[in-house]
């Protein structure tokens, strides 16, 4: 497992999460406050939450360290997750006052001043709620809350699949490109690759080119799109994803050639400069690796 810490997540942290419902209707905008407490000594974290929007919670958890994964112990919150890097986890949770499952990534940018994350909501198999999240760390007490998004009513914004923005962040035609971390089948890091992708638009859909992939060739394949769902037609790359408010996406791909297959999770910031990625990359149902990092955006 890759060597990391509860360091980078301790503190107040502070943000405005857009909930969505499973066809990628805008629900409204959460106020999220966490606050997160180490006790060294013992090996955990305490995190106590507060969020306020189309649904609401609030309480307290415990997370402990276990070197190989951590185990979120209640009561507010119960489940499992892996660390992937210094700040980044990959989690399966039970909200117990929700009555509701969740998959789950959050990753501090490298500043070390935001977070993002993406949380898939779920009762049985059946998705309810995605919430796509921005938050702020608040270092001085005297430091002015971050300003909340800009006001979205949902009434105001039903139909609309950009959330207001009037674009889909991620499939915007430009191109990603930055540097990700690469992790074996036992998530320990065995160095970096360039990686880029580029975005065209074609008449029903994109066009997408990927370079520097680990576990995979580079390749250039079509996704048709409808809505906030996009898929592949027939070819070496086959997979779909969906989109929520164009900034936060989930799918998983095929990649024939190489016998391999990728569960992909990102999230856009809010200004749309950079994007985090997360991807488990998988042979059947064996795990043979995962790559995450930040990408920056350039228009085409």
């Amino acid at each position: 497992m890759s060597k990391g810490s509860f360091s980078q997540g301790v503190g107040q942290w502070i943000g405005a999460a857009e909930v969505y419902d499973a066809n990628g209707a805008f629900l409204g905008t959460g106020r999220d406050t966490r606050t997160v407490e180490a006790d060294d000594g013992a090996g955990t974290v305490t995190v106590n939450v507060t969020f306020e929007g189309p649904f609401s919670l609030g309480g307290v958890y415990t997370i402990a360290d276990r070197k190989t994964h951590r185990l979120y112990q209640g009561p507010l919150n119960y489940g499992y997750a892996e660390v992937l890097g210094d700040g980044l986890i990959a989690a399966h949770n039970y909200w117990s006052d929700l009555g509701m499952n969740q998959r789950f990534f959050l990753m501090v940018l490298p500043d070390g001043s935001r977070q993002l994350s993406l949380a898939l909501i779920s009762r049985g198999e059946v998705l309810k709620y995605v919430v796509v999240g921005e938050y702020q760390r608040q270092t001085d007490p005297d430091q002015p809350e971050p300003p909340v998004t800009v006001a979205m009513d949902p009434a105001d914004l039903a139909g609309d699949l950009t959330a207001g923005r009037g674009e889909m962040l991620l499939n915007r035609p430009g191109r990603w490109s930055g540097e990700l971390t690469v992790l074996d089948a036992d998530l320990k890091p065995t160095g970096t690759t360039p990686y880029q992708e580029a975005v065209e638009e074609h008449a029903d859909g994109l066009g997408v080119s990927l370079a520097g992939l680990p576990f995979a060739q580079d390749s250039s394949f079509t996704f048709h799109t409808e809505g906030a769902e996009a898929w592949t037609p027939v070819g070496d790359v086959l997979g779909s994803f969906s989109l929520w408010g164009g900034r936060g996406r989930s799918g998983s791909f095929l990649h024939h050639n190489d016998e391999v297959r990728v569960w992909s999770r990102e999230v856009a910031a809010l200004d749309g400069t950079l994007k985090g990625v997360v991807h488990i990359w998988y042979r059947g149902e064996q795990r043979i690796g995962a790559a995450y990092g930040t990408l920056d955006f350039e228009a085409a």
